[in-house]
């Protein structure tokens, strides 16, 4: 040690391997238990302090990140595990991509921990600026982005701890247990000035719990809204890969007799009903455009028009608004005739339709913004189609990624006063797809959010159907939007703009809800500045973390 630096931490302690190799499995450990199924959501606060500990144990970086990293993979491989289902190559890289996100916290907490200056900043301090950064990057910018299992997703299950998303997103949230956790790691590490330390976090969490307290409204207080019909169906996504025209026939037949009785049902209990909602693609076929199905019609190709003549009966039978997933394309057209006519069109969308009673012709259409990285589209692959189909037939044979992502968030209007933002699927983990969805200008163009999803991808698996269902309650709050969820397998659900659950599904079986939904005036903050704070403070990462790779000064020798 050169005479200028000085010990930040007490002498090494004892036994580093058992250190390690303890704090790297309880970090593993609740990363599992914090999150759904078991929802033990309090242990978050102790994920840092885990973390911490490990990464500041004195040995060799390479071993800490190899112990690390065997955890964050089984933790990751837990939540993961549905995708095997779906691509049994693509399941261990994800994985593998995801765990590695551990080490590499953990190598700019030993940096910055090391440095004779920056070390003395409290981990109180350093942990809520290198997480919450870090989680900014991996959310919304590598890899175009993976916003599941987030430091601050479980903080939902206390609403009043959730609220502040709605200054700065969900990514903000991850602030307060970093704090906690941090402080925590200080005081079992024994670094000095722990009592001012403890001092500050406690103010961060007094002021935290009061902003939450004051802004959760209780159920009631908001203005009247559209009272929504959610259909939730049941189709197994096995079914839905290889559907039929049979199947798709009789599936979608099925799905209208449900809605009729259904709409029956709870017209008995509800004074009105103002529209009736379908999950994602749960209207087989090529969409509602006229100019597409006519083509199909003439061509005599499958399914033609009778898709539309289903949707447009239902929606005279029940006699209000319908939303419903389809597909949509642009530029149909067909170069031959009979078997021998081949289909060409410009492109393809996953899309949503409001159809009421002008019919097929009038019902305005949400073509999917934001395309699900390696569900839709592979990052930066895309550009190369030829390579994407290569991995796709290694991984997931059978599959394409033919989509077209849509041009503008387009909201539908149900009335002269209300317009509805549709976020598809997995849109509405996003926290920027639904910001631009609702506000315009500063102004709050979307009354409320409808998701439609399709969560059949998840099998039988409660545990990301259940943190879909958190994600989709932190939009809620981040926009001040009560949101419906009409969703293929589960779970179907009303969220008012508190994020709190007020009616909800059984997964893995047919059903409905009426959300009677009440609209929030106010103007969250995260409305104008979105993800910013979080942003800077990768910023604010990057700076310390490249602090540390600058030369050091040597200092003179003392002349004796």
């Amino acid at each position: 040690m050169s005479p200028t630096e000085e010990s930040h931490d007490v002498p090494p302690a004892r036994h580093p391997w058992r250190r390690l190799v303890a704090a790297s499995i309880a970090l593993g450990a609740i990363m599992i238990a914090a999150f759904p199924p078991l929802d033990l959501w309090w242990t978050i606060f102790l994920a840092p302090t885990a973390l911490a500990i490990a990464a500041t144990t004195t040995l060799r970086f390479r071993w800490i990140a190899t112990i690390l990293f065997l955890p964050a993979f089984a933790a990751w491989l837990h939540h993961q595990w549905w995708v095997g289902a779906v691509s049994g190559a693509g399941l261990v890289p994800l994985v593998a991509y995801l765990a590695a996100w551990t080490p590499l916290l953990a190598w700019m907490i030993r940096r910055i921990h090391g440095h004779p200056s920056l070390g003395r900043l409290p981990m109180a301090i350093l942990l809520p600026v290198l997480w919450t950064g870090t989680e900014y990057v991996r959310a919304t910018i590598a890899l175009e982005g993976y916003p599941w299992y987030l430091l601050g997703q479980p903080l939902v299950e206390w609403l009043p701890l959730a609220q502040p998303a709605a200054i700065g997103g969900i990514t903000l949230l991850a602030v307060l247990p970093a704090a906690v956790g941090g402080l925590v790691a200080d005081v079992l590490m024994r670094r000095p000035r722990t009592g001012r330390i403890a001092l500050g976090v406690g103010t961060l969490a007094v002021g935290w719990l009061a902003f939450g307290l004051a802004t959760v409204t209780p159920p009631g207080s908001g203005r009247p809204g559209p009272v929504v019909l959610a259909i939730q169906t049941n189709l197994p996504q096995s079914n839905k890969v290889a559907w039929t025209p049979t199947q798709q026939w009789e599936d979608a037949v099925g799905f209208a007799r449900d809605t009729v009785s259904a709409f029956e049902e709870a017209s008995r209990t509800h004074d009105r009903i103002d529209l009736v909602a379908w999950p994602e693609t749960m209207l087989p076929g090529v969409g509602l455009d006229p100019a597409t199905t006519n083509a199909f019609e003439r061509a005599g190709w499958w399914p033609g028009n009778r898709f539309v003549e289903l949707a447009t009966d239902l929606q005279r039978m029940l006699g209000v608004p319908l939303l419903l997933g389809s597909s949509a394309m642009d530029g149909v057209a067909f170069e031959g005739e009979g078997a021998e006519a081949v289909i060409e069109w410009d492109r393809r969308f996953n899309s949503v339709y409001l159809l009421d009673e002008n019919g097929p012709a009038a019902a305005t259409r949400y073509d999917k913004v934001v395309l699900t990285p390696f569900g839709e589209r592979m990052p930066y692959i895309s550009e190369w189609p030829w390579l994407e189909q290569r991995l796709l037939d290694l991984g997931a044979r059978g599959m394409s990624f033919d989509l077209a992502s849509g041009e503008t968030p387009r909201r539908l209007a149900l009335d002269d006063q209300v317009s509805i933002g549709t976020p598809i699927c997995f849109e509405d983990t996003v926290p920027e797809a639904c910001r631009r969805l609702v506000w315009s200008e500063g102004a709050k163009a979307g009354s409320l959010l409808i998701n439609a999803s399709n969560d059949g991808w998840f099998g039988s698996s409660p545990g990301p159907r259940a943190a879909h269902l958190q994600l989709a309650r932190v939009r809620a709050i981040e926009n001040r939007v009560p949101m419906v969820r009409a969703v293929n397998t589960g779970i179907t659900a009303w969220i008012d703009s508190c994020g709190r659950i007020r009616a909800a599904s059984r997964p893995l079986e047919a059903g409905w809800l009426v959300a009677e939904t009440e609209l929030d005036d106010r103007r969250p903050i995260f409305a104008m500045i979105g993800q910013a704070p979080a942003g800077l403070l990768a910023i604010a990462a990057a700076g310390l973390v490249g602090c540390t790779l600058l030369p050091r000064r040597r200092t003179p020798d003392p002349v004796s």
